[in-house]
Parts: C-alpha cells; sequence; structure tokens
C-alpha cells in the first residue's frame, strides 16, 4: 500500500521543521561561533571569567574565541600592571621637581599609549 502524497508531504514539512528549530546549545554555539576578539575586548579590563559571565559563555569558549583569533593570553594582568604604573608616576608627578616631571609625564604618556595598543592590537 502506498502512503498518501498529502501525507508523505506533511510528514517531510514536520520533519523539516524539526531540523530548523534549534536547540538552545545549537543556538549558543552558533552565536558564540560568530564572536570575534573585537567583540570581545571591551572586557580586556576583567578577570576572564567575569567577561565570560558578562558575555553569558563559559571561560572555555572565551578562550577558544581568543586563540582562534590570535590572543594568546587574556590581557587582563598586563592592564591592571600598567595602570598601577600609570597611577604610582601619577602620585610622585607633583613631589619632583620641574625636570623629573617631564621625564616623568613622558613615562606616563608612554604607558597610556602602550595600554591603548592592547586594546587596538586586538581589534579582531
Amino acid at each position: 500500500m502506498e502512503a498518501q502524497p498529502e501525507l508523505v508531504n506533511q510528514a517531510e514539512a514536520e520533519s523539516k521543521a524539526a531540523r530548523l528549530t534549534k536547540t538552545p546549545l545549537a543556538a549558543q554555539r552558533e552565536r558564540t561561533g560568530k564572536l570575534t576578539l573585537k567583540d570581545v575586548r571591551q572586557y580586556f579590563n576583567l578577570p576572564i571569567d567575569d567577561a565570560a559571565k558578562k558575555m553569558n559563555i563559559c571561560p572555555t569558549v572565551m578562550k577558544k574565541i581568543c586563540r582562534r583569533d590570535g590572543l594568546l593570553r587574556w590581557p587582563y594582568r598586563k592592564i591592571k600592571s600598567i595602570e598601577k604604573k600609570i597611577s604610582k608616576k601619577k602620585g610622585s608627578l607633583a613631589a619632583i621637581d620641574v625636570k623629573e616631571r617631564a621625564g616623568t609625564q613622558a613615562d606616563i604618556e608612554s604607558l597610556q599609549q602602550e595600554l591603548a595598543s592592547i586594546f587596538v592590537g586586538y581589534s579582531g
């Protein structure tokens, strides 16, 4: 006995609709697969775990995105180190004489450029 053409078409349509409906996990994989460093770099000033929570993904996925796009290390600690150096130098600006102040100001500008290059260098 042959299946009626209407039932076959309806069954095909239902199975096709089921394939097109994505599970939450599949939808998340598709979303994270499209992420780039450009999307992630606004969180460089946070630890990777905190950044991943804010983006609603796990830290492992965050690391995979970074590695895929050429970022080998999460820059949070480097950024904090540079910010700490800038803060110390700004604090000592008032206590030094005019000659040393110019050199310290140049050091601060150099550190600020290094900090900016971290964010620009990984534009994704």
